[in-house]
């Protein structure tokens, strides 16, 4: 196997440029390589479906984007890509109902899911800061911290916990812009909240794992991601996460463990589903929810189901 990385993010349309030797690259692979596996987050990575089949191997295309993504909102845009992945021999999709989010070509369709880090599955039961479990809930925020990625509805939520004498701590990590930062610094001045809530600047993947390993929610009540990692990080790490109802959010907590809020009020109906549960249960649905999610995507099954399609790519007549 080997690595291309199309250097596509942030680029826009210089990023095409890069197509012409990008050709010339997997026209060399081709000659040792049967099958490409794109991962298509934008329209110049969808080049690259074409550009591979051009080259004469097999492709696979797992669309990375979700319907409020510019490649789903313009309607040239989408149009384009749906007809540069329909240059692929199969689909391999996110989650189950990735389809009905966004357009996808006709063709054979496979629900896969991702690879996530080693560390990431690793069972963190023994790890000395998971043993020693305090009597009150440890809340996780985690994301490039905006109202979009529901980082005010998480200090809402502390609000309405500190409200009711529910015992708790939290924590935010990652950043933003000064204006955004300020405003998170006064919500949490006006809610009263400084000795509960600590903010962290981001982390690295060991010292993340070691975060959710050691928080018992992950509370993401994002409304702009349609598949996000960190909740299914969380749930490999045993921190049950909260989520709103977006589709591949959605797609997690159903078939790992979870819970679901409300879009009217994210951080009311967060509350009303955490104070209905103790510690110890959401610990125990933490748990559950780890064990599922470490068989579903641990290597041996994710590589099995890659070399499957890849198998039934190179059958195709």
């Amino acid at each position: 196997m080997d690595l291309i990385a199309t250097n596509t993010a942030y680029r826009g349309a210089r990023a095409l440029l890069d197509l012409p030797m990008a050709l010339v690259r997997l026209r060399r692979l081709a000659r040792t390589h049967d099958v490409a596996w794109v991962q298509v987050s934008n329209l110049p990575d969808a080049f690259y479906v074409a550009l591979a089949r051009i080259a004469g191997m097999r492709v696979l295309a797992t669309p990375h984007f979700g319907a409020n993504s510019a490649v789903q909102q313009k309607v040239l845009r989408r149009g384009l890509v749906r007809w540069l992945v329909g240059r692929a021999d199969g689909i391999l999709l996110l989650f189950r109902g990735q389809g009905h989010e966004i357009m996808i070509p006709d063709l054979p369709t496979t629900v896969l899911g991702t690879f996530l880090p080693q560390s990431a599955l690793r069972d963190g039961e023994a790890d000395e800061t998971v043993q020693r479990r305090p009597r009150h809930l440890r809340l996780l925020h985690a994301a490039r911290f905006s109202a979009e990625k529901g980082t005010f509805h998480m200090l809402a939520l502390c609000a309405r916990l500190r409200a009711a004498h529910i015992p708790f701590e939290a924590r935010l990590v990652g950043r933003s812009d000064p204006a955004t930062m300020d405003s998170i610094a006064e919500a949490i001045r006006q809610a009263g909240l400084e000795d509960v809530v600590e903010q962290i600047d981001w982390l690295d993947e060991v010292a993340m794992q070691q975060q959710l390993r050691s928080a018992d929610v992950l509370v993401h009540l994002s409304a702009i991601d349609s598949f996000p990692l960190i909740v299914l990080e969380a749930l490999a790490a045993d921190c049950l996460p909260v989520v709103l109802p977006m589709a591949g959010a959605r797609d997690m907590v159903e078939a790992m463990g979870g819970l679901l809020a409300d879009q009217a009020d994210p951080a009311c109906s967060a509350f009303d589903r955490l104070a209905e549960l103790t510690p110890d249960q959401v610990r125990a649905m933490g748990r559950a929810a780890g064990e599922r999610t470490r068989r579903e995507y641990g290597w041996p099954v994710m590589v099995q189901r890659v070399l499957t399609s890849c198998r039934q790519a190179l059958d195709r007549v």
